[in-house]
């Protein structure tokens, strides 16, 4: 099929355009404001190249909902927009909890298969290697909506045991493919990938793409795509100039605060506590004159040392200096070089055990 075929609107994201841009990435992290066409283009694309994918949510509940549909009269499968453009019936259905596929009507295999990261240790059954990618749908989770933890370990580890039985079978390294609308940049996935800094970057200087070709990463922020052709009345003339109008109609993280995050000479001032976590050495300094504090990657001989990839440094950590530490940034009195630092000391909770 041509490119014209697979861009069904020319005012949306189409995803085929990434893949043109960055074919030698094996992962894809694109986020926007809402309703840019991310998964509509994904799922389109493979259904007119005719390869299955694996297309995650995060609960069985969530997949259990887009496979119940003859049950609740309610159809939540993402194939919904595709169907009534196309006419083609793909239809889900449950094969386990938690697990199911998207058939054609009368074909007996699934075209693609929908899967719960909650129900991933459940698929060794499963023969998922002819499928081409690993599409996380909302790898940003919606406000209020609980994650682990280790959520980017799971998925990582689903990708390789996927590509592993690919790789065993002579097919091309898998794709992981990540889309969500611009909630939150510290997720598990984006602090397992370690792009976090990155984004925060693009955040603030505007930036669409960045593709690292070391790491193979790409990293796309869908500019809103269709603005001209949408209403500007409503809605989004009553939220434009809100924290919600940024994120929703801008693709900006405005739930985060970016305000700590800034480069700073380390003229006057002296090292005071060194952390190591995830193989990477930060130091934190105090301003002699105020007493002020700057964390960054700048090495200096410290006076105290956390090993934060151990539960008992952690807890060591947190009942001694990140008390003060924290005092000082929630009192206007602490930068971070960045973001993921700020993230270390302010959402310490979310990254380790402290009880």
């Amino acid at each position: 099929m041509k490119r014209e075929e697979y861009i069904v609107n020319p005012g949306y994201y189409h995803f085929c355009e990434d893949l043109k841009k960055y074919p030698d990435a094996w992962c894809y992290v694109a986020w926007s404001s809402r309703g840019q066409g991310k998964t509509y283009s994904a799922l389109w694309y493979a259904y007119c190249e005719g390869f299955p994918i694996v297309y995650m949510k995060r609960t069985k509940n969530d997949v259990n909902l887009i496979c119940n549909e003859n049950k609740i009269g309610f159809d939540a499968s993402p194939y919904v927009p595709i169907n009534r453009d196309h006419d083609i019936g793909v239809k889900a259905k449950r094969i386990e909890d938690g697990v199911g596929g998207f058939y054609v009507e009368g074909e007996p295999r699934p075209i693609s298969y929908v899967i719960a990261l909650s129900a991933a240790k459940s698929l060794k059954g499963f023969d998922l290697s002819n499928c081409e990618w690993l599409v996380f749908d909302e790898f940003i989770p919606q406000v209020g909506e609980i994650t682990r933890k280790r959520e980017g370990d799971m998925i990582l580890d689903l990708y390789m045991t996927i590509r592993r039985d690919r790789e065993q079978r002579g097919r091309k390294p898998l794709r992981l493919v990540l889309f969500a609308n611009a909630e939150e940049i510290s997720t598990p996935i984006t602090n397992t990938l370690e792009v976090v800094d990155v984004m925060a970057d693009m955040n603030a200087r505007g930036d669409e793409y960045v593709y690292d070709d070391e790491r193979g990463i790409m990293l796309h922020r869908i500019h809103n795509a269709h603005e001209e052709n949408t209403e500007h009345g409503g809605i989004y003339a009553a939220m434009k100039n809100t924290a919600w109008g940024k994120k929703s109609f801008g693709a900006e993280f405005s739930n985060n605060d970016f305000s700590c995050i800034q480069t700073v000479s380390l003229k006057g001032y002296v090292p005071w506590i060194h952390l190591h976590y995830n193989m990477h050495d930060y130091y934190i300094y105090r301003k002699s004159s105020n007493g002020s504090l700057y964390m960054c990657d700048s090495k200096g001989s410290t006076q105290e040392s956390y090993n934060l990839d151990r539960e008992v440094e952690q807890r060591r950590f947190y009942s001694g200096a990140w008390v003060d530490i924290y005092n000082e940034c929630i009192d206007g009195r602490m930068l971070f070089k960045r973001y993921s630092m700020y993230d270390i000391i302010m959402n310490f909770k979310s990254f380790f055990k402290t009880t």
